[in-house]
């Protein structure tokens, strides 16, 4: 067999590096947001709410306020490893126009499969616990309201949540109702035809429906994850640290965050090339090690019952 078409063996930071898909589909890092860790497991600090109470009134003269006090919570984490192997032997490197391309293609799938774990990791948090309220398209207003109420202490922004198919049936659901229906469509179709015609993309829906329900932002997971098995016609209401802060969830109550090993402290994938000249074949292995811990359970309201 022809050398050129073997792989080199050992680990490969520029296949680490590739983009792997457009990122609308994966929507983990912004739910659960990372904060890198150089020790597989360790223990986290991390703030809660402290519930309002009334302000002192009637404080002698000469005598301290009476204080709440406040203080972080903690819990532990161990960063799990996944990993996912590709094969692509040589006659079919040759065929992929040589090792350089089917290298690229061998680690694309690998890494594609861990950040699939990563992503199905934060959606069964999501969607896994109790549902808070079962969808009404004739109370979806009143209800969104309540839950944006219940979780307006928690630090973030306001985020409905969701599969990109339950979203397009939310949607269909309220444009059939009489009453929401003429006022989600005067908000996407404007007061030109060119304005309309705009708002028949999905975007455009869901950019409407953030301004019908008055939230910061509307994130549409890939079906495949976000709607499959038990994650299906549910949605989620809730507040998500978007800061940017690694170390946010020390000071402020945020829903969660995943605690990801960085081997080298920088790149969270580790991928490695094999050339297998015992069993013919080129082998690609993809590493990742993460634990995805829920803070804030009560950041997060659940809606169930989204058909279309």
């Amino acid at each position: 067999m022809n050398d050129a078409y073997y792989t080199t063996t050992g680990e490969r930071p520029d296949l680490a590096s590739i983009e792997v898909n457009p990122p609308e589909g994966y929507i983990a890092d912004k739910i659960m947001p990372v904060a890198p860790v150089m020790d597989k497991s360790g223990t986290i600090y991390y703030a809660t709410v402290k519930a309002d109470a009334a302000a002192q009134t009637s404080r002698s003269a000469g005598s301290a306020p009476t204080a709440t006090q406040i203080s972080d919570s903690s819990t532990t984490f161990t960063a799990a490893e996944y990993v996912k192997r590709a094969g692509i032997v040589p006659d079919e490197a040759k065929q992929m126009g040589g090792i350089e391309k089917a290298d690229v293609v061998g680690s694309k799938w690998a890494k594609r499969q861990t950040m699939n774990a990563l992503e199905s990791a934060v959606a069964t948090i999501v969607t896994g616990g109790a549902k808070d309220y079962t969808f009404d398209s004739t109370k979806f207003l009143t209800q969104s309201q309540t839950a944006l109420q219940a979780v307006r202490l928690y630090s973030g922004a306001s985020t409905l949540v969701g599969a990109t198919t339950t979203l397009k049936a939310l949607v269909q659901s309220l444009l059939a109702d009489t009453t929401y229906g003429p006022v989600l469509s005067r908000i996407v179709s404007g007061s030109s035809p060119a304005v309309a015609a705009e708002g028949l993309s999905l975007d455009s829906w869901l950019g409407a429906l953030k301004i019908f329900l008055g939230i910061d932002q509307v994130l549409a997971g890939d079906d495949a994850v976000w709607g499959a098995g038990d994650n299906a016609e549910k949605v989620a209401i809730m507040k998500l640290d978007n800061s940017g802060d690694e170390l946010s969830h020390k000071w402020n109550p945020v829903f969660g965050k995943t605690f990801m090993f960085m081997p080298d402290g920088t790149q969270p994938y580790v991928i490695q090339s094999i050339a297998d000249r015992v069993n013919v074949n080129n082998l690609y292995d993809a590493y990742i090690w993460f634990n995805c811990v829920e803070l804030n359970s009560g950041a997060m309201k659940l809606f169930d019952g989204v058909a279309a």
